[in-house]
């Protein structure tokens, strides 16, 4: 029977907005087309008006909030899977508290760093104005009472739409051909998925493995990874694939109550070799679906 994504996930899109800090300048292209003899089209000059630290603080926690909280390909720590090409994500509603603790505290220290931005941007005006000379452009600046507004960080939270809830004047028979479209749509997003959860399972994995079966130093984050593996791929199965579900009741074998950390496998090669050899195991399970 096939899974119903509304009853499992929601849809959320994570609007983050900020203030750039960088302007194209038309006058210093046409300057330097002027000053070369050329085509002042040729040239794209874009200012980089500050060099603000508590700016760039902001973007680094935007992109955090990317990786940890909505991505969840090998590489990242995130809940949602994706969705379409208008910045939605599925949630799974088994991963909505996890996503919202994590989201929440990256949205503190985001709007902590707004405040002292906001604070500091009359200095940062006066600087950029000593910085440019005759160059400087107090146009390229919000107004310091508009400056707070170019920045917001907030959660979009939708249903997914239902392939049964389909009202529209047609026919019967009508209908129901775009139900069943709409249901083998709905069972390819599924698919696409597992695949994808499978695929994060077997890149982290095979990530230990072959660290450890070449000999080097890994990280601390290879292991968390590996530890958000287990906390997190209950609730990302939302097509409840019975290989995963085996794969993970593997995983947690491994690891769960075993008190492995990165520093006791750097300090046991042995113990290290056995886990890699047991994570190269549970990737051969999930091979035959991706084949």
């Amino acid at each position: 029977m096939a899974v119903a994504l509304n009853e499992k996930a929601m849809l959320i899109k994570v609007e983050l907005k900020k203030w750039g800090g960088t302007k194209t300048d038309k006058s210093l292209s046409e300057k330097i087309g002027n000053d070369s003899n050329t085509d002042a089209s040729l040239y794209s000059v874009s200012k980089k008006l500050t060099k603000s630290k508590t700016l760039k603080g902001i973007k680094k926690i935007d992109g955090l909030i990317r990786t940890d909280c909505i991505y969840s390909g090998a590489g990242y720590r995130g809940f949602c899977h994706a969705w379409d090409n208008n910045g939605n994500y599925l949630l799974p509603i088994d991963a909505k508290d996890r996503f919202e603790k994590r989201f929440s505290e990256y949205r503190d220290d985001r709007e902590k760093l707004v405040k002292k931005f906001v604070s500091e941007y009359p200095e940062i005006i006066k600087e950029a104005q000593y910085e440019f000379g005759v160059n400087f452009d107090a146009n390229d600046f919000p107004h310091e009472t508009e400056i707070g507004e170019c920045f917001s960080c907030e959660v979009i939270k939708n249903v997914v739409p239902s392939t049964d809830d389909i009202r529209i004047n047609l026919s019967k028979d009508e209908i129901e051909e775009l139900k069943a479209n709409a249901k083998k749509q709905e069972e390819e997003r599924i698919e696409k998925i597992t695949s994808d959860v499978i695929s994060k399972m077997t890149g982290v994995l095979g990530h230990l493995a072959e660290r450890v079966n070449d000999g080097e130093t890994f990280r601390d984050s290879t292991i968390d990874k590996v530890i958000d593996l287990c906390e997190t791929i209950p609730a990302l199965n939302v097509g409840g694939d019975a290989k995963i579900h085996k794969a993970h009741q593997e995983l947690m074998d491994i690891f769960a109550g075993n008190d492995i950390t990165a520093e006791s496998l750097r300090d046991d090669k042995d113990k290290a070799k056995e886990i890699a050899k047991k994570s190269e195991e549970i990737i051969d399970g999930l091979e035959g679906w991706l084949d």
